[in-house]
């Protein structure tokens, strides 16, 4: 079973693909399977930060329930 990477190391990954792809060296099969790869990198990612956002917009009140953060202004 292989590991799930952490979100750094997809982000590390992801950059490393787009330096490949705009140093234009490889082939036009490659390059299709290297964006590929990348955008499924990106949603991955995308759905990590949704999740941590929602996370994020969550406060544990004193009662010990979680709440929907709100900024009064």
């Amino acid at each position: 079973m292989a590991k799930e990477k952490k979100f750094e190391e997809k982000i590390a990954e992801l950059e490393s693909i787009i330096e490949v792809l705009e140093n234009g060296e490889v082939s036009l099969d490659e390059s299709i399977k290297k964006y590929t790869e990348a955008m499924k990198l990106v949603k991955e990612c995308d759905a990590e930060l949704k999740n941590i956002e929602t996370k994020v917009n969550k406060i544990v009140s004193e009662n010990g329930k979680l709440e929907d953060f709100e900024v009064n202004e």
